[in-house]
């Protein structure tokens, strides 16, 4: 392995092109320099992905609070090197006991969105925290304490404001909280004014509660005088949560939904997340194409792409919710042959509009987000999306706490045929039900290769998620590019032909004009990717591992070299 990552590049072409960062020994990658560095501390004090994970998740939490905490939930996927398993994990949280079909419809039978978007009732019981204990109970090495300290410290001696903590402090959401729920101005804005980039933010409330969890145990924030703290301040904004709720709070492990694509293995988040379900599904369609012949971006290949969406988020509507409540038909979802079926519908000359397929609608039984990826020198990969929905969630802040609840329960189906505020319908299969989790697109993947870890990769943002990891797969599988490439390349979605197709500025002017020749409603972003999606993801190749962050926020690559120092996006500290 030569001692400069150009890769193809020759040593005299240093001042034309920006080298990968790259380490032998672990990475990570986020949507924080922060969090990546917080995670890559602790594999360099001997720590392995899963004792990284949970410091990642809760500096993530501290110092991206519009997007994820403790008052929220995740899914995972992971590989465990030493017992050779897969396993994936549901801690989104669910709908509490008291929860109803139609507690989000008015007198009238229409959709509150108050009630939906700001509200107590809007709060699922959060699972993160419990989630996090699991994973390190069984698999990590270290203490609570010794993963929770970079998160502390920065909790404590402050960070300095990204921009998207700023563009968010910003909005119709920060500005409806800050006049609506108690202590979301003090705890979240400065002097009820947006935060400044730049500006240098603490949470001492929030170290305390860490502090605390990391000494009493996680059983404490679910059973003691933290979760009477929840439970009094969801109640008060119209929640139906009680405490018992958060006692019997329990992740749900399951297995991996497992596909192929060209050799590849993929392993991704099976359901109640819709994510690995129906990549899968769209890569068992793009098989039966030529996209590699079509040319990257090209206006063939970005329409069938873009087909390949319509179809997916079709049958999504109506196949995907909560699989201990609705029987889903994973199998034929899922198979090669109805990959093929789909593929034969798609016309190159023209958009069309899907209805969902037959034969895959879910039955029922009787009776914003943020992601990251490591990998260690053990040879395990782990990927975590994690969240509390919208933009500040619910908007309900737990006093002298230090963190804000998720609004997960706006993921149900409020009512059949209703639009989410994220622009999805669903039926009757993700309805609300007590103890149910709502349908997510969060979409946490792995990609294996003659057993062994290839890519690990994960979405922020909505819908976009599922087509985002999508596409990442096949920008490096298909046209071989490198994780930095594949991150910071423009992204493109598709989720109905009226809503038309969405596509961040770096498409060409030609390829525009004939995929409107074919039929397509053309939205254009006015800045490459800026809020859209934020991907992030590592490839291993040779023996290194090439971590990119996205570059929509202020993400972060990050890898702990030979020499045992950390570098994150290419600059190295002790």
């Amino acid at each position: 392995m030569p001692n400069h990552p150009y890769l193809g590049y020759q040593l005299e072409d240093i001042f034309f092109y920006r080298p990968y960062p790259y380490g032998t020994e672990g990475a990570v990658s986020s949507n924080s320099p922060y969090a990546t560095k917080a995670g890559l501390e602790i594999l360099k004090k001997g720590g392995n992905v899963f004792d990284a994970a949970c410091a990642v998740s809760l500096t993530l939490g501290l110092v991206g609070p519009y997007h994820s905490g403790i008052g929220g939930g995740c899914f995972y996927v992971f590989y465990h090197k030493e017992s050779n398993e897969f396993y994936c994990c549901d801690a989104r949280g669910v709908a509490p006991t008291k929860a109803y079909k139609d507690m989000f419809l008015d007198k009238n039978g229409n959709v509150d969105t108050l009630l939906t978007e700001f509200s107590g009732r809007s709060v699922a019981v959060p699972a993160l925290y419990r989630a996090m204990d699991e994973l390190l109970k069984k698999y990590g090495t270290m203490s609570w304490k010794e993963v929770t300290t970079p998160a502390i410290k920065l909790a404590r001696e402050g960070f300095a404001c990204g921009f998207p903590y700023a563009r968010i402090s910003d909005t119709p959401e920060a500005e409806h909280n800050k006049t609506n729920y108690e202590g979301f101005a003090e705890l979240y804005l400065n002097q009820g004014k947006p935060r400044q980039f730049g500006e240098w933010i603490t949470n001492p409330d929030l170290a305390d509660t860490m502090e605390q969890v990391a000494e009493k145990g996680v059983d404490w924030f679910y059973t003691g005088p933290i979760a009477d703290e929840i439970i009094r301040q969801v109640q008060k904004y119209d929640g139906v949560m009680v405490k018992a709720d958060l006692e019997k709070c329990a992740p749900k492990g399951c297995m991996p939904i497992l596909g192929t694509f060209n050799g590849y293995d993929i392993i991704s988040m099976a359901p109640p997340s819709s994510g690995g379900t129906h990549i899968v599904q769209m890569l068992n369609i793009l098989e039966n194409f030529d996209l590699k012949g079509m040319g990257f971006h090209s206006a063939d290949a970005t329409h069938v792409i873009a087909e390949t969406m319509k179809m997916m988020f079709a049958d999504r509507s109506v196949a995907m919710g909560d699989p201990r409540f609705v029987k889903i038909n994973l199998e034929r979802l899922l198979s090669k042959e109805y990959g093929r079926e789909l593929a034969q519908k798609i016309d190159m000359d023209c958009a069309k509009e899907y209805a969902p397929s037959e034969g895959i609608e879910a039955k029922s039984y009787p009776g914003c987000t943020t992601s990251f990826s490591i990998m260690d020198r053990f040879g395990n990969a782990f990927v975590q999306t994690q969240t509390i929905r919208n933009w500040w969630g619910s908007g309900v802040v737990i006093p002298h706490r230090g963190f804000i609840m998720n609004n997960a329960m706006a993921d149900f189906s409020a009512k059949t045929g209703i639009r989410t505020s994220q622009g999805l319908a669903y039926g009757e299969a993700n309805a609300i039900e007590p103890g149910k989790t709502p349908l997510s697109s969060m979409s946490p993947t792995l990609v294996f290769k003659d057993g062994k870890p290839v890519l690990a990769v994960g979405c922020a943002g909505g819908p976009r998620i599922i087509t985002s990891v999508l596409q990442m797969i096949i920008n490096t599988l298909v046209y071989g590019r490198m994780m930095e490439p594949a991150v910071r390349t423009p992204f493109m979605c598709c989720l109905t032909k009226e809503q038309g197709l969405e596509l961040e500025d770096g498409f060409s002017p030609d390829t525009i004009k004939l995929l409107r020749d074919k039929g397509h409603k053309i939205i254009q972003s006015g800045t490459l990717g800026v809020m859209s999606c934020m991907p992030n993801g590592i490839m291993q190749r040779d023996g290194c591992f090439y971590p990119a962050g996205t570059n929509r926020v202020d993400g972060g690559g990050g890898v702990l070299t030979k020499a045992n120092t950390i570098a994150v996006d290419g600059i190295c500290f002790d």
